[in-house]
């Protein structure tokens, strides 16, 4: 949560509320971190409104430690739907890993302009939710990285990491289909990693969906393993 800052965001009985204008799942839904003293459906609604009034899907991101502890089966029994497959955290130590590679650019601070147009030429949705990104990634630690690599002068591959309490998280890991299969990905990963390390990081993290073969397999050959999964339960009839 710290990584992407929402826009707005209010706690609520031992919950996080964030909204952000649309894009993407966790800055635009409600973690349930703590039980509070509330009944479940209360919250529930209380939650339901909070999003509608800001014209957005009212939508809780679960994980094993959500409280109270039957709430994935409590949404369930009010209608919610789950979205896609859920998301699969995954981590790894840093030891051994280098610093970045020489082929691959990194840069510290605010994000780079070709950097965020490269990300949204890579992902429609950023594309259509461009001014919510930038207000988003202003919002970020100090301490991120942006890497790319160039292909004859144009971005071939991107990522992202942030670093904070001892631990760097990838995000927004993204080669053009046109160069996919030459490794670009595990250079940009590398560089990430070697970024973490080289200021103090000793474990990473990342996110990946669970049908992502080809991340997973690279993700597994630097050693990152499962910690937990997280999924989201949308409001009925908003799925």
């Amino acid at each position: 949560m710290n990584a992407l800052p929402a826009l707005e965001s209010e706690r609520y009985d031992g919950w996080i509320l964030r909204a952000a204008g649309g894009y993407t799942g966790r800055a635009n839904s409600a973690a349930p971190l703590g039980p509070g003293e509330l009944r479940p459906a209360d919250k529930i609604s209380y939650t339901e409104n909070w999003y509608r009034s800001r014209r957005l899907t009212p939508m809780i991101r679960l994980t094993p430690a959500a409280q109270p502890s039957n709430l994935d089966l409590l949404l369930d029994e009010r209608g919610y739907s789950l979205r896609d497959e859920g998301v699969s955290v995954q981590g790894c130590p840093l030891d051994g890993h280098d610093l970045p590679l020489d082929a691959v650019e990194v840069a510290e601070g605010p994000v780079p302009d070709p950097w965020l147009a490269t990300l949204a030429g890579f992902q429609p949705r950023v594309e259509q939710h461009l001014e919510e990104v930038r207000r988003l990634f202003s919002r970020l630690p100090a301490t991120t990285a942006f890497a790319m690599i160039r292909h004859e002068a144009t971005p071939a591959a991107i990522g992202r990491a942030v670093l904070e309490g001892g631990r760097v998280g990838l995000f927004d890991v993204f080669t053009r289909p046109d160069r996919r299969g030459r490794g670009l990905a595990t250079d940009i990963t590398l560089a990430l990693l070697g970024w973490g390390a080289g200021n103090g990081a000793t474990r990473a993290y990342l996110q990946v969906v669970p049908s992502n073969d080809a991340a997973n397999r690279l993700y597994r050959r630097l050693g990152f393993t499962e910690v937990y999964r997280y999924w989201y339960r949308v409001a009925p009839g908003e799925g």
